[in-house]
């Protein structure tokens, strides 16, 4: 017959490793409760390490995550699902926007021009009359879908889930191509090529030509002018995009060049993304008429 007399004498505990035999406590005089052993005790702080580890593991995950998003930031949470049905029709058409004759980017010499005239900019923005201008750079070095939606006039309102889903997708969907572009010209960060610039923001990691920042604010406005044409909100978003882009150049992270790379990649794209888009933009547009 089993002998179970250990059973009054130790318990078992699950530990990450396996089961661990610990012998049971003495009552303790002062309190008349059972004290913690030794060997519990560790056990318990080996859980928290592990409970840490995982913790902050997965918060630098995510955190690698998301600087490797583009410039415009997007943060955990990007309100929509993977658009993988989007990327895949997007990747079927590669051959009709990979090789887009998008200028040759300036060369050196060129780009320390542009430089010192971000330098200019560079003074300007320390001035007390550009404190808005300084607001408006910190709030869009994320995404932030008030720049976009407020033109409209729905910046506050229900009922069109549509149509933010198509900016957001839009911007998904550009932020990949805009790297791609970024990667085969390979062009330096104006603090780069000019060190005693100094930018308002931290330049990113990725190159500057064209600024993705351009790129996906003008092709969500290229995609809504399809989707409203008649409406005065789409003018309205041109110029919030031009303003958005040209606050990345008094950011000291742009060239003028990139956003005007960024300007004319938007519009030669637009025809692929309609594509790419056809069931979103209908969606969209069902939410107007």
């Amino acid at each position: 017959m089993a002998d179970f007399s250990i059973m009054k004498t130790h318990e078992f505990l699950v530990t990450p490793l396996g089961l661990e035999l610990i012998g049971r406590a003495e009552p303790d005089d002062a309190t008349g409760g059972a004290s913690i052993s030794r060997s519990a005790k560790s056990v318990q702080m080996a859980l928290n390490r592990n409970r840490n580890r995982n913790r902050n593991r997965n918060r630098n995950r995510n955190r690698n995550r998301n600087r490797n998003r583009s410039d415009i930031g997007a943060g955990p949470d990007w309100g929509i699902l993977e658009p993988w049905e989007e990327r895949a029709k997007l990747y079927e058409l590669r051959a009709e926007w990979m090789d887009l004759p998008l200028p040759l980017p300036p060369s050196l010499p060129e780009l320390r021009e542009h430089a010192t005239e971000l330098l200019k900019k560079q003074a300007l923005l320390s001035l007390p009359q550009y404190a808005g201008r300084r607001g408006e750079i910190r709030i869009e070095a994320e995404l932030e879908l008030s720049r976009y939606l407020r033109p409209y006039g729905i910046e506050s309102h229900g009922g069109y889930d549509a149509t933010i889903g198509l900016i957001l997708v839009t911007m998904a969907l550009t932020d990949e191509i805009g790297l791609y572009f970024k990667d085969r010209w390979n062009v330096p960060r104006p603090n780069q090529v000019e060190p005693r610039l100094r930018p308002y923001l931290a330049a990113p990691a990725h190159a500057s030509y064209p600024s993705n920042h351009a790129f996906q604010s003008f092709a969500v406005a290229f995609v809504m002018s399809r989707l409203l044409p008649e409406h005065p909100g789409s003018v309205q978003l041109f110029l919030s995009a031009r303003r958005i882009a040209e606050n990345r150049e008094w950011a000291g992270v742009h060239y003028a060049c990139d956003t005007g790379a960024g300007h004319k990649l938007a519009r030669m794209i637009l025809p692929v993304l309609e594509k790419v888009l056809e069931k979103n933009m209908l969606a969209a547009q069902a939410e107007w008429f």
